[in-house]
């Protein structure tokens, strides 16, 4: 399921603010910080660093899941904590697919970075699936649409980077190629020197130039 997008989350919940609406009341809440705001926009031109960023943001949620699943058996504010980690993550998956997009339509290099959010995404799938094996049926109750929505975004994420990846190798060696089409001249053919027949008044060997000899020295007798 395609979820709003966050900079569309950001936006609203600014506006909702302004208007006085309460937290509670708010459709989405903002799932950054004020500092991964701030590095997300100082890093709007450098996708590398951008698609990293974003990447991370994921991996900490999902982190921070995982804490709160291993301090003990969740309780109820537990569950709802977690559940909001985890639609902060579907989100963060949104957005770093949206960039994804954006970057490779500009013919950006994002062979690394793809190898990267694959990784990543595979952590993560793995997490989200141990999450769901191991809660029980009343924190199933407080998480499972978020956990789903999760799980989806995940997938689907991991779907389309494999394939802008494949995309990408095939056309960056399609561009090699042409770099490296250049016609190349074959290489001179070297003569080889004139064959001596023995016993035809031929200098020695020393005599020889091919030999190393001096062509003008006398023969030894």
């Amino acid at each position: 399921m395609r979820r709003m997008p966050l900079t569309a989350v950001l936006l609203g919940g600014l506006l909702l603010a302004g208007l006085g609406v309460s937290g509670q009341a708010q459709a989405h809440r903002d799932p950054l910080t004020d500092r991964e705001v701030e590095l997300l926009r100082d890093s709007a031109q450098v996708p590398k660093q951008r698609i990293e960023y974003l990447v991370g943001f994921a991996r900490e949620r999902m982190l921070a899941v995982d804490r709160l699943r291993g301090a003990g058996t969740p309780g109820p504010h537990e569950a709802a904590k977690m559940g909001e980690l985890l639609s902060d993550l579907a989100l963060l998956i949104d957005e770093l697919d949206d960039n994804l997009e954006m970057y490779n339509k500009h013919s950006e290099d994002l062979r690394r970075p793809l190898r990267r959010v694959l990784d990543a995404e595979g952590e993560i799938q793995q997490k989200l699936k141990g999450l769901r094996d191991a809660a029980t049926p009343g924190q199933k109750r407080q998480f499972a649409v978020e956990l789903e929505d999760a799980s989806d975004a995940v997938e689907s994420s991991s779907v389309a980077a494999r394939a802008m990846l494949a995309d990408q190798l095939t056309k960056k060696g399609e561009e090699k190629k042409e770099k490296g089409g250049q016609t190349v001249q074959p290489a001179p053919t070297l003569q080889a020197p004139p064959m001596q027949v023995p016993g035809a008044g031929n200098p020695r060997s020393s005599g020889r130039p091919e030999m190393g000899g001096d062509p003008s020295a006398p023969l030894e007798h």
